[in-house]
């Protein structure tokens, strides 16, 4: 399981901004310990691939999850220029894992091996509150207690072993009345006020203190059929994906340049560094330079 966190480290946002500045030192410790590439030199991509395909037999993490819907939902099924992805969307005090938004939106909700199902029921309960569809996307061990737990409109897929999404119950739209509060509470100043701007017809120009109420009044007072639709196209317009940046990465960082912030020079020097190569030589030199960094703190 250490090998499996270190491997997971991988796939932060932290580690990736640190590649992307250069920082290859815990590439070459994973390379020289736990991956163990075949051959050298080794396209840095490769060894991403490799961390990602290890993780698939060891330990599937929230970001595995993650990159899997990113890859076999998003980039596989929605037209790339009219979908959005986004990750940690905030709902009320939850966050959303995983939002795509297209002709409607629908958000899935992740339940790793390692997760407890403690919280699912509150979870469900704001996510049905403003999303067309909801979803619960879980490990085999938690699919028949999720059966139990869900709402009649949820729906269930399952992460197979095999790393293929199958959906065990299909999840229905969702028509009851939105939640303007819980709406408004989890977007963006611009994004609500550019929102009720184009349901109401006018332009806003209130100081930021008095645009939420104002804003919250114009929600209150139209139906939610139109509702969702603006929410769904405001965020669509205010968090649009890079595709251009995400068509450069592996399969295996898919999900990084949705679920991170990663400026635009460095998605630059990221690309560049993804198709650099590693050699053997590179990674003796980084670990013997680190045994005798430690050498000398003691």
């Amino acid at each position: 399981m250490m090998n499996n966190k270190n491997i997971g480290q991988l796939f932060t946002s932290q580690a990736i901004n640190a590649v992307a500045d250069g920082d290859f030192s815990l590439l070459h410790e994973l390379a020289a310990t736990t991956l163990n590439p075949k051959f050298f030199p080794v396209k840095v991509s490769e060894i991403f691939d490799i961390a990602f395909k290890k993780l698939s037999h060891e330990y599937k993490s929230e970001y595995f999850f993650k990159n899997i819907i990113a890859n076999e939902v998003f980039l596989k099924k929605h037209k790339k220029n009219e979908a959005v992805m986004l990750s940690e969307f905030r709902v009320g005090t939850n966050k959303a894992d995983c939002v795509i938004l297209n002709g409607l939106s629908t958000c899935y909700e992740i339940k790793t091996e390692l997760d407890n199902l403690k919280r699912l029921p509150e979870q469900l309960d704001s996510y049905t509150n403003l999303f067309d569809k909801v979803y619960v996307v879980a490990a085999k061990t938690h699919i028949e207690k999720i059966k139990l737990i869900i709402p009649e409109t949820v729906g269930i897929i399952e992460l197979t072993e095999k790393n293929k999404l199958d959906e065990i119950k299909p999840a229905s739209v969702i028509d009851s009345e939105i939640n303007p509060k819980l709406m408004i509470s989890s977007m963006r100043i611009a994004e609500y006020k550019h929102m009720a701007e184009k349901i109401s017809g006018m332009r806003i120009d209130l100081p930021n203190m008095d645009v939420y109420s104002f804003c919250l009044e114009i929600f209150e007072n139209i139906d939610s059929q139109t509702l969702r639709k603006h929410f769904r196209d405001s965020l669509k317009i205010h968090r649009a994906n890079n595709i251009s940046f995400i068509n450069t990465l592996p399969r295996s960082l898919k999900s990084s340049a949705i679920s991170f912030s990663i400026n635009q020079s460095r998605q630059r020097s990221l690309t560049k560094i993804l198709s650099s190569y590693i050699e053997k030589d590179d990674i003796c030199t980084s670990l013997y330079s680190e045994v005798n960094s430690s050498s000398l703190q003691r």
